[in-house]
């Protein structure tokens, strides 16, 4: 995943990072805002839960601010193609983008990006958050995390856990990391392609540990007995699957999670309050519920103050623990 964002931010090269100066703050009030359709970037492909998340967000957005959001994917390199349309747009409130964990949390950390904190955004608000399931094949050996935890511990390396990335960028391989640290245990990590591919992964045998997002082909089959839930990753669960204990409660720990909007620096107050109360009722508004729900992934629904909070909070601990990972990798380069 390294090599595809440096290889496609390359492609982009400077062009992006050295556009013409914003315009100033535009803080001149336009009381008619929006007077023209909004802009919406998605950072991930069509069809994607991100994709179907945010548009049914626009949509219940749209009919409290009088104007159509638009939605545009722009996906690749790892959500930075579309973060920096974003922060290189006029900050007048019509250009928006949808963020994640990674693009909050991880990316201002990682060598080569485009952008190494978060003054160039203004953070909006949060729609929700996916559930990150730690699971084994139904015919596994493991009843509970804690025999998995035992097992490991009994055969140092050989407990195989799927991710969608290399370990040091990775939610759950960060919130993974300090799990081995508290238990005193070795995992080994095998970095794949995507949700999809861990999961037959999993149930080809090839990896013992699934980590990864929860969808509802992994939720039929939990409930056909082909794969055993452990443990969560996430604070949130899945419905009818909540006797299961999270990081949380174990170790107090919480991988990057998010599933919000964004805009460039220097958006006006009254547009940025246009926008938060659209939001707010975009993220009750029955039809996106039910979209959300289709897809297992809880409304969790935080405004510009909280998110700008959980943000503060979280950038510093997740750059602790890429930091410790990217070192301990370089040195197994060596």
């Amino acid at each position: 995943m390294r090599r595809t964002i440096r290889s496609t931010l390359a492609v982009i090269g400077m062009a992006g990072l050295l556009v013409a100066a914003r315009p100033a703050q535009a803080q001149v009030k336009d009381p008619a805002y929006p007077a023209r359709p909004i802009t919406l970037y998605i950072a991930f492909g069509a069809g994607g839960n991100t994709d179907i998340a945010t548009r049914a967000l626009a949509q219940a957005a749209s009919k409290h601010l009088g104007q159509p959001i638009i939605p545009v994917n722009r996906p690749g390199a790892g959500g930075t193609i579309a973060a920096m349309a974003v922060m290189n747009a006029a900050p007048d409130g019509y250009t928006i983008g949808t963020n994640a964990g990674s693009s909050v949390l991880m990316i201002p950390h990682m060598d080569d990006m485009p952008y190494r904190d978060l003054s160039g955004f203004t953070l909006i608000m949060n729609y929700g958050k996916f559930i990150f399931p730690l699971l084994v094949s139904g015919d596994s050996p493991w009843k509970n995390w804690n025999d998995l935890i035992q097992w490991a511990k009994q055969n140092p390396k050989q407990l195989s856990v799927g991710i969608t990335s290399v370990q040091a960028i990775s939610p759950m391989g960060i919130a993974l990391y300090r799990a081995e640290q508290k238990e005193n245990v070795q995992f080994t990590y095998v970095p794949l392609k995507g949700s999809a591919e861990v999961l037959n992964y999993t149930l080809g045998g090839h990896i013992k540990l699934f980590a990864s997002s929860f969808d509802p082909a992994v939720l039929q089959l939990l409930r056909n007995g082909k794969l055993r839930l452990l443990a969560y990753l996430s604070t949130e669960k899945a419905e009818g699957f909540e006797n299961y204990p999270t990081f949380k409660e174990l170790y107090d720990e919480v991988p990057p999670n998010l599933g919000g909007i964004w805009g460039p620096k220097g958006m006006p107050e009254h547009v940025l309050k246009k926008l938060d109360d659209a939001f707010a009722k975009a993220a009750k508004d029955p039809d996106f519920v039910k979209v959300m729900a289709s897809m297992s992934m809880p409304v969790v629904y935080m405004n510009h103050e909280e998110i700008n909070n959980y943000a503060r909070e979280n950038l510093p601990k997740v750059g602790e623990v890429m930091r410790i990972l990217k070192s301990q990798e370089a040195t197994k380069g060596k």
